[in-house]
């Protein structure tokens, strides 16, 4: 337990206390509503791949636009790589895990920053915008991607009401199109969700990019309270009008 605490506060430095209780109350709810509600599911498991793979492609971005723009950090780190061990970040990997054990199949999380010194950047102004909106842009891209597939070639076997998601044929083309489906989610889902003006979310980075120094000085002195005022803003519901109006809209472009 102590070596468990141990390499929680190295990879957490900071308000590792806070974020380690935070995360076993978490794990307490969600094994309570486990034992009482839980039915697996296949879907689970094609939800989580697909989280896998929007999250670690996002950061692959961040690290392959810094490198483009002078920046070698990431690679000598072995950050431009699609291995998933390579991304994994406790807190952003427990959380999805819950949520799943919870029975949400739409989830919130993050791989592991990958590490970025933005002062080698060149152009600087240019290279610090390109790097905070390239994970977001490739999630967008991604779920683009995801949308053409579905609607040429699966189109008229699948019908999808919230949640609920009825495809028509065999076990594995149930797997492609629900894959397809949870990654359009997915990736849309993560790519606004990175768009709150916060930082060290992607949004929060954009505005620095840009801002007057008076915004930047704000933003640095708030970033290592950045992920607890965005949790306080999302349980406060400041923003569920919008991802509830984004779902809306995501399902009507795949034709649900």
């Amino acid at each position: 337990m102590k070596n468990f605490y141990k390499k929680f506060k190295e990879a957490n430095p900071k308000f590792s206390g806070i974020k380690l209780l935070f995360i076993i109350a978490l794990f307490v709810f969600a094994i309570g509503n486990t034992f009482r509600s839980f039915e697996f599911s296949i879907d689970y498991i094609i939800v989580f791949a697909a989280f896998i793979i929007a999250a670690v492609s996002h950061e692959v971005a961040h690290g392959y636009a810094a490198y483009l723009f002078g920046d070698d950090t990431a690679k000598k780190a072995g950050r431009l790589s699609f291995n998933p061990l390579k991304h994994i970040d406790l807190q952003g990997l427990l959380l999805p895990i819950l949520l799943l054990l919870c029975g949400v199949k739409f989830l919130i999380g993050w791989a592991k920053p990958v590490p970025v010194n933005f002062s080698r950047l060149r152009p600087y102004r240019t290279g610090f915008f390109v790097v905070s909106v390239a994970g977001i842009f490739v999630n967008f891209v991604l779920a683009a991607v995801s949308l053409l597939l579905l609607r040429t070639f699966f189109s008229d076997s699948y019908h999808i009401f919230y949640e609920d998601i009825m495809v028509r044929g065999d076990l594995l083309h149930e797997i492609v199109v629900k894959f397809f489906i949870y990654f359009f989610f997915i990736n849309v889902l993560l790519g606004v969700f990175n768009l709150i003006p916060v930082t060290p979310l992607d949004g929060g980075r954009i505005v620095y990019s840009f801002a007057p120094k008076p915004v930047k000085d704000f933003y640095d002195r708030i970033e290592k309270y950045g992920i607890l005022i965005v949790f306080a803003l999302l349980w406060a519901g400041l923003f569920s009008n919008i991802f509830e109006k984004v779902f809306d809209f995501l399902i009507k472009l795949l034709g649900g």
